[in-house]
């Protein structure tokens, strides 16, 4: 069995612009679906920043219509 190349290992988060790209949703239907529970929240890394799991990320891109957040938006 090959060895698992980690320079081919997705990032452990994804910033905005990457989200947006990836999904092809704007920065304000992201929002509104976190609100909603439809998308993953970003979780707070520090100061002003924020990003996303990748882990929740796929989740969300493997099942969109179906993705419900499991815990309640803020």
């Amino acid at each position: 069995m090959p060895k698992p190349d980690p320079s081919k290992a997705p990032p452990a988060f994804y910033r905005l612009r990457d989200v947006v790209r990836i999904t092809a949703l704007s920065r304000s239907t992201l929002y509104r679906r976190i609100s909603e529970g439809r998308f993953p929240a970003p979780v707070h890394l520090g100061g002003r920043t924020s990003a996303w799991r990748s882990e929740a990320l796929q989740v969300w891109i493997d099942d969109p219509d179906r993705y419900r957040s499991a815990t309640p938006p803020k």
